[in-house]
């Protein structure tokens, strides 16, 4: 039986859908090697105990997608004689002789393994044992394509727009010890034990995920013709054509040799989810021939650049920033998938000192444009058991929003929020990150100065929102703007710290000098963030496969209301007060927006 997407219902929290979907879609034009994301160690996080066990494997990646991680490092290993990838370190034996740690087991039969034989205990779970392998127990039959399972499961469930978030795999490669000598390197392959044909990784991974993976050949592709791909699109889907180079031929066919496509674009236009790459690969397999695999896996380390960085006891950043207040062009400020070399994990510290530090010290790594991984069992608990201190975690790397931020104006009963929080600023009392303000308040704006990424400037006068996206950034060469990265966000934030003190003051208590517009809104629909001023609309369609259209929520909505109030007519006795108070709530993928939409 196949695994599943199966995570902890506790974990199905929707109080942070509109922060992680705000961020989502305010970076959708970025170039994706420029987008921070969360990495994990699967093994690290779901193995650290040494325990491969087929359903706490389940659970375990499960949570750690529900939770938010968008990059997983896998280690698989190739068995020779069960001519299959592994998720054990040692190959499963064959013909051994098991005795059973439970009297109401069936033991097998054959012959012995090692100094004595073979432990195996009966997973509860199902009906297959688990085997003791020198220091790991590893369940009979969980592989590779277990984890794909889980994956397909979860992109078919989550097919909305609303929910699609891109993930990469890392593969590491090894080798699996033999069972006789659990603790001692494996053997070089050579030939005929080598994976070959359908027990390759690609083909693996084709046969599984192959109609959701963006490929090394459509990268080729779309970079050879950006007539025919990126730019074929609708406006709002292009890639910033800030980050790459490009270059055009006599006939006007315009390419590039470095560019990445952007989110919107992999996600909706070509509707992928997944990229894939080769990460370590252990020299045992030095024959293995991975240029074979270059149509499904890119080539190790193509989608990785990792970045030497040293700490501060207070989770700060001792060197590694790519944060450089003199350099603010984009050759000089290479962010391309920056990655975090591995960081040691403090001593001495109680659980809760460590998780804070971790904790800052990811929000650090993002800030200064590094995706953070994490390759450590937290506190000798597996995600499956204790999911709570990864999802902290994954939370970390999100970096535009402040705690408690955005504030929804309709859900509060408090008559000092009103429904016009509907306006973003950035607070420099909060370290640069986002609140929620009244539209109608006077602020100064935030304004990019020649579309660069990293450069920007402060308007002179204080306005309303509305009129800070007519008139706040008249000098040519600016225009009123929204950091769209962690690392644009430290940009602008150091860019206003250097401003006059009359003009900006992180310590004042007057909001009118430490709160700066950006431009960035929910106007249209509460809990839908825009950028484009008061006017823009809330972008999602009925129908996300027609990119051009840009039409309401109305059909697909209700066609959920009517889902939603058939099971309620079902299966709950509600009272006529609680339909009237749900008439006017309209429900998406699970999530609240209020309003109606234009």
């Amino acid at each position: 039986m196949s695994l599943k997407f199966n995570p902890d219902d506790s974990l199905l929290n929707s109080s942070w859908a509109t922060v992680l979907l705000s961020e989502r879609d305010v970076a959708g034009q970025v170039p994706i090697n420029f987008v921070t994301t969360s990495a994990i160690s699967f093994r690290a996080a779901c193995f650290g105990d040494n325990v491969f066990e087929r359903s706490a494997a389940e659970k375990c990646l499960s949570n750690l997608i529900a939770v938010g991680y968008r990059r997983f490092n896998l280690d698989v290993y190739w068995s020779t004689e069960l001519r299959r990838w592994l998720l054990c370190p040692v190959s499963i034996p064959q013909d051994v002789r098991i005795v059973t740690a439970s009297p109401d087991a069936t033991p097998t039969s054959t012959a012995a393994v090692s100094e004595g034989t073979v432990t195996a205990e009966p997973d509860e779970s199902s009906d297959r044992l688990l085997y003791e392998l020198g220091p790991y127990q590893c369940s009979d039959d969980l592989d590779l394509p277990d984890l794909l399972d889980i994956f397909q499961d979860f992109f078919k469930d989550t097919n909305s727009d609303l929910v699609i978030y891109l993930r990469y795999l890392s593969l590491n490669l090894h080798v699996a010890a033999d069972p006789t000598s659990p603790n001692e390197p494996a053997s070089t392959l050579t030939g005929a034990e080598l994976p070959v044909g359908s027990e390759r990784a690609s083909h693996v991974l084709k046969d599984k995920l192959g109609s959701y993976i963006y490929t090394p050949s459509q990268l080729f592709e779309d970079r050879r013709d950006l007539n025919d791909s990126w730019y074929g699109v609708d406006d709002a889907y292009k890639p910033i054509v800030q980050y790459f180079t490009i270059e055009r031929d006599l006939e006007g066919v315009q390419s590039t040799p470095d560019g990445w496509p952007n989110p919107k674009y992999i996600q909706l236009a070509a509707e992928r989810r997944l990229l894939v790459e080769y990460g370590l690969v252990d020299p045992q397999l030095d024959d293995y021939d991975l240029s074979a695999e270059n149509d499904v896996i890119f080539s190790p380390g193509y989608l990785t650049s990792t970045v030497p960085v040293s700490t501060a006891d207070d989770g700060s950043l001792d060197s590694g920033c790519i944060y450089n207040a003199d350099e603010t062009d984009i050759a000089s400020v290479n962010a391309s998938w920056a990655i975090s070399s591995r960081i040691p994990l403090p001593r001495n510290l109680s659980d809760a000192q460590s998780l804070r530090y971790i904790s800052d010290l990811v929000i650090n790594l993002t800030a200064c444009g590094i995706t953070s991984t994490l390759n450590d069992t937290l506190f000798g608990d597996t995600a499956d058991n204790t999911p709570d201190p990864y999802r902290n975690l994954t939370l970390s790397s999100s970096w535009a929003w402040a705690a408690g931020q955005p504030i929804d104006p309709t859900a509060s009963r408090d008559s000092a929020f009103s429904d016009d929080l509907r306006c973003a600023v950035m607070d420099l009392s909060d370290d640069g990150h986002w609140h929620t303000a009244n539209c109608s308040m006077a602020r100064r704006a935030a304004c990019r100065v020649d579309d660069q990424p990293f450069r920007w400037t402060l308007s002179r006068d204080p306005l309303s929102y509305a009129d800070a996206f007519k008139e706040a950034c008249p000098d040519e060469g600016t225009a009123f703007a929204v950091p769209r990265t962690g690392l644009e966000n430290t940009y602008l934030y150091r860019t206003l710290l250097s401003q006059p003190i009359d003009l900006i003051d992180a310590a004042s208590e007057d909001p009118l000098v430490h709160e700066v517009w950006i431009d960035f809104n929910s106007v249209d629909v509460v809990t839908c963030w825009v950028t484009g001023g008061p006017d823009a609309t809330c972008p999602y369609t009925s129908d996300p496969d027609q990119l051009e259209r840009r039409t309401v929520l109305v059909a697909a909505i209700a066609g959920i209301v009517i889902c939603i109030i058939a099971a309620l007519t079902l299966f709950v006795k509600c009272n006529a007060n609680r339909r009237n108070s749900r008439r006017n709530r309209r429900i998406i993928q699970g999530w609240e927006y209020e309003g109606v939409p234009s």
